[in-house]
C-alpha cells in the first residue's frame, strides 16, 4: 500500500494545472523564480506524452533551495550561492551543457515543478525509498549527517547513541520539513509529536522561539543560521539519521540526462575535483562523508 502522504501528494498534484515552458537564460544571469502561464491538460493525455529528451543545447532548469546556506543558498546579490551551486556548474561544464538556476523556498516547488514541466532538476536530495518513487536521482557525491538542536537551556534530550536520543525524544514537539526525508525517518515513531514546516530553517527559527522542542538538521546548517541569526540553539548527541545525496531529476525526462549527468559527475569524483571542492568549504572529509 502507497504512504498516506503519497496519495494525498498525488490528490494535491491532480488538482493543479500544468504550465507551458518559456525559454531560459543561461548561467550567470540573477537567479529568478519563474512564472508561466498556465493551461489544463488531462492526466491521460500527460500520461501518454514521450520523455522529454534534453540535448546540451536545451537549458536544465535547476531548483536550489533558498535557505540551505552553507551548501547552498539565495544571496543577497539575486545569486545563488554554496557547495553545491559550484559543484553543480563544474558538472554542467563538464557535460557542455546550457543551465540555469532558481531558488526554491518549499519542497512542493520541487513536487510541482516537476510534474508540470517547469523544472528539470533539483540540487541534493537525499537518496530515500520515497525519493526515489517520484524522482530519478544521480549517483550520489555524499553523505549527510543529521544531528538532533535543541534551545540551549535544554537538558532532558540527550544520548551516546542514535536509539537513546530518538527515545530522548518521546513526547516531545519536533520540528521537520514538510513530507521531507526527516519526516520519513520520524514518522514511524508514533510517541513523537511531528510539526511540519517548509523547510528545516524554519523549523529551526520555531526552535529558538520556543514553539518546538528539537529540529533534526545537518550540524552545519543549523550551525551557520544559529551564527547568522543569534539563535540559542545548540545540537546534542550523535547524528540520528545519515542519508546519501544526489541530484533528483524529473521522470518525465528521458533518462540519457542523467546519464550523461552521472559519467560527467563520476569523472569529478574519481579525479578529486568533488572532494577538493568539498574540502574548500567544510574541512577535511572523512571517510563517513564519502558514499
Amino acid at each position: 500500500m502507497r504512504p498516506l502522504y503519497l496519495l494525498l501528494l498525488t490528490a494535491m498534484l491532480i488538482s493543479l494545472p500544468s504550465c507551458t515552458k518559456d525559454k531560459l537564460i543561461i548561467d550567470e544571469e540573477a537567479s529568478s523564480n519563474k512564472s508561466s502561464e498556465a493551461k489544463v491538460e488531462g492526466t491521460q493525455a500527460e500520461e501518454s506524452n514521450p520523455l522529454i529528451v534534453v540535448s546540451p543545447e536545451d537549458v536544465i532548469e535547476i531548483l536550489v533551495r533558498a535557505d540551505g546556506a552553507p551548501g547552498m543558498y539565495l544571496g543577497e546579490d539575486g545569486h545563488v550561492h554554496g557547495f553545491y551551486v559550484e559543484l553543480e556548474k563544474m558538472v554542467m561544464k563538464e557535460m557542455g551543457q546550457a543551465y540555469h538556476f532558481y531558488p526554491y523556498s518549499s519542497i512542493a516547488d520541487i513536487f510541482v515543478g516537476f510534474r508540470s514541466g517547469v523544472y528539470h532538476s533539483a540540487l541534493a536530495t537525499p537518496d530515500v525509498p520515497d525519493y526515489q518513487a517520484l524522482f530519478d536521482l544521480s549517483i550520489p557525491y555524499e553523505i549527510l549527517h543529521y544531528v538532533t538542536f535543541v534551545r540551549e537551556d535544554n537538558n532532558e534530550i540527550k544520548g551516546d547513541t542514535r536509539e537513546e536520543i530518538i527515545k530522548s525524544l518521546y513526547g516531545k514537539k519536533v520540528g521537520v520539513q514538510t513530507q521531507g526525508h526527516i519526516y520519513q525517518a520520524l514518522r514511524d515513531y508514533k510517541e513523537i509529536e511531528l510539526v511540519e514546516y517548509e523547510t528545516t530553517t524554519k523549523a529551526l527559527e520555531a526552535l529558538d522561539a520556543g514553539l518546538l522542542e528539537a529540529v533534526p538538521d545537518v550540524k552545519r546548517i543549523g550551525e551557520h543560521y544559529k551564527k547568522l541569526n543569534g539563535w540559542a540553539i545548540k545540537p546534542v548527541g550523535e547524528p540520528i539519521i545519515n542519508h546519501e545525496i544526489c541530484t533528483s531529476f524529473s521522470k518525465a525526462l528521458d533518462p540519457s540526462l542523467v546519464e550523461r549527468y552521472n559519467i560527467a559527475l563520476k569523472k569529478l569524483i574519481d579525479t578529486g575535483k568533488v572532494k577538493a571542492l568539498w574540502e574548500s568549504y567544510f574541512g577535511p572529509m572523512t571517510e563517513s562523508d564519502i558514499p
